[in-house]
Order: C-alpha cells, then structure tokens, then sequence
C-alpha cells in the first residue's frame, strides 16, 4: 500500500480544493471510529444543521460511506461524482489511487451540498492518509488505540499512537479517548505538544442505575443519556464524542441544549456493530436471531467476547471471515470456547479496495483446529455462503 498525501492534494487541487470549504471533525483511531463518528453526527442533525459524514470501508455498497444528512447518497449522485474525480485523474495523470479518488468524491459531494458540518473517519493510520486534507479542523478526535496494521504503521503501540496523532494540528483542538495502554497517552499528549494542539483527555462515563443510562461528570457539568449501540466500549465512545462536542460548544462553534444533546445520542445509529438481527424468513430460508460485529482486530474481540459472555450463553455459533493480514489465531483465541461451534465464510472483494482481501476458510479453520475448536468443512462453509449473502439481503432492507 502507497501511503502518501502528495496524490491526494493534486487531485483536491485539480477539484477546485473542495475541502477548503468545510467545517470538519477529523477522527482517528483504532476502534471506536465510526461510533463516535455516528454520535458526533447525530447530534448535530439533532440541532437542525446539515451534516456530512464520511466513514469506510461501506457496509453494504460503496455509496453507503458517504452520508449527507439522514442517509446515504444516492447510487446517482455517488456515481456521477465518482466518474468526474476519475476524469479528473486520467486528465491530469495524477495515478490517484482508489481511496483516494473515494476520498476526493465524498469532498466534492459534501461541497456541492454546501453543509454546515463534515464529520469524517480516517481510512488508515493518519498522519500519510488521504483524509489528512485538512489545513485547520474545527477538532480532532483520537479514539482507542490498538496493535493493529501494524506492518504498516510500525511494530509498536507507540509508532501506531504516532501515525493516529498525525491528524493534530497547531492551534486546532483535540480530543483523546481513554485509552488501556499508558503508553498511548503519553505518546499522544507529547505529540498535541508537539505540533501545538490544545487537547482535552475524555474519560469513561459511568453505568447508572438499571435502565442502562451512562452518567458523565464533564467540567462541573453532570450529563445522564442513554445510547442504543451495544457494548461497554460505548460508555468511553460516547463519551468522548460528547467531551468534543461540548467543547465545541464552549468556543460558540455550535449551540445546544442538554436534552439537545441526549436526544442526538439517543438517536444515533451504526449498524453492523453489536446489531441484533430478529429471526424471520428470508428467500425461503429461517434465519435465527444473529449478532453482527465488525470485530477485526484483537482489542474489538476481547470486547465482543465481553459483550456475548454477559448475555450468559451455553455455547456460540461463530460465523467468521476475517480479513488477509489480521492476527487470527490471537483473536479466534480470545472469541472461541470449546463448547462453542465455527463456521469460517470467505467474503466478497469490497469495490473499489483492492487490497481488502478475504482469507480462506481453510485457514480459519486450521487455526481453529489448533485450538481444539469445532468446526466445519471446506463444503459445508461454501452451502454457508448462501446463508450470509441471504443475511446481507437482509440487512440491507
């Protein structure tokens, strides 16, 4: 992978600099991205402004990554745009590559609907990625950090904190999530004092009372909410999306109300992430109620695993497929237990990322057999298939 910005800033350029003209909240990270993305949105669709929002890769097509308002764009607009930042490319011999020229799109879209807000999450890394466009964000925001890409990124925590950091800017804001490792904050802080960003560290918010409410003491300030996305993570994503945004409120760049903001985070949603799916019939086929996550990385595992032990199962029925240069037998370490059963899929080849690639299910399941876990043959995980594409079709309703 050709890391760099100096493609991407052609390109922008060649555009007319799209990204000039918008309010952005930059966001970096490991895990936690795309929540605090989708709370920091919702909140400021909440309060009648117009937002755009960028997170990848897509769900179910590519034109779901970018969002403007209430929803995605349409397959039109996506590709028209698409097709221009393409032209644009050829004409200029800029050899953009596909994220890039996806980046470039959303920038134009966002542009064109002349919004007052851009939330947008960082592909890879951060500091040579095409989303670090930005001369002066309105905030950034750092969520958990993790040992993940790290071929790319460097072989310790430090060096990924460091390219996560990359998005900082002098004089502009930054917000860094709570973190496990010690080690990341120390590097982020002296990366904030590095390039001059004046910076706030969020912390969890608390479980209060019986009806799920977070609680969150922030600068004298007592907030109780409620989130409708699954997992304990969330009281550190919440939080830390609502730590950015109350500090944009302290500096006049937005307006709100308490019941403003806890009506947005109510509101927010991100699906494929801890998602229950009900069990009904589809195409003929009865699918049982299923749990969706987008676990891929050994940190989002253990808090997967977290999640289902606390629905006090006997035994799980996995449905894996996992991507080509993930650790997979540290997280099939963590998720399984030898009670539980395994059904390794392949998955199709996301458009337009070409380096996304699936592993075998063979592979899963020699490292599954490793761990004395059961599961299934190559034939049976092939008939799986129709299953999970089925689910897709599903979901996509």
């Amino acid at each position: 992978m050709d890391l760099g910005l100096e493609r991407i800033q052609s390109l922008l350029k060649a555009l007319g600099d799209p990204q000039d003209q918008l309010q952005a909240i930059h966001v970096a990270g490991t895990n936690g991205k795309g929540s605090v993305c989708a709370y920091t949105a919702s909140v400021l669709r909440q309060l009648g402004l117009t937002v755009g929002r960028f997170n990848s890769p897509h769900l179910l097509e590519p034109h779901d990554s970018i969002h403007v308002n209430d929803g995605p764009v349409s397959k039109t607009e996506y590709e028209r745009t698409c097709a221009h930042v393409e032209h644009v490319n050829k004409e200029h011999q800029l050899s953009a590559s596909p994220f890039e020229q996806l980046v470039a799109a959303a920038l134009c879209i966002f542009s064109e609907h002349k919004l007052d807000w851009i939330v947008i999450e960082v592909g890879l890394g951060g500091t040579l990625d095409a989303t670090n466009v930005f001369k002066q964000p309105k905030i950034t925001i750092i969520t958990a950090i993790g040992l993940d890409h790290a071929a790319i990124l460097g072989g310790t925590i430090e060096s990924i904190a460091k390219a996560k950091a990359g998005i900082m800017k002098s004089g502009c804001r930054a917000v860094l999530a709570p973190q496990e490792e010690p080690n990341v904050v120390e590097t982020l802080i002296d990366e904030a004092h590095r390039v001059g960003a004046p910076y706030k560290l969020a912390k969890e918010a608390e479980r209060d009372g019986a009806d799920g409410a977070f609680r969150l003491d922030l600068d004298e300030h007592l907030y109780r909410y409620t989130v409708p996305l699954r997992g304990d993570y969330q009281r550190a994503n919440s939080a830390t999306a609502i730590t950015a945004l109350t500090w944009l409120r302290e500096t006049g760049d937005v307006q709100f109300t308490d019941e403003q903001l806890k009506e947005g985070v109510a509101r927010t949603r991100w699906p494929g992430r801890l998602e229950h799916i009900p069990s009904g019939v589809v195409k003929g086929i009865k699918l049982p109620s299923i749990l969706v996550d987008g676990a891929h990385n050994p940190p989002a595992t253990r808090a997967l695993r977290k999640y289902v032990d606390s629905l006090n199962p006997q035994t799980v029925v996995w449905v894996i497929g996992v991507t080509s240069g993930k650790n997979i037998d540290e997280m099939l370490q963590i998720l399984l237990r030898p009670q539980d059963t395994l059904f390794a899929v392949p998955f199709s080849q996301p458009v337009g990322m070409p380096w996304i690639q699936s592993v075998p299910p063979s592979e899963i399941e020699t490292a599954a057999s490793n761990l004395r876990c059961f599961y299934l043959t190559e034939l049976l995980v092939v008939s799986y298939q129709t299953y999970t594409n089925d689910l897709v079709q599903k979901l996509s309703v």
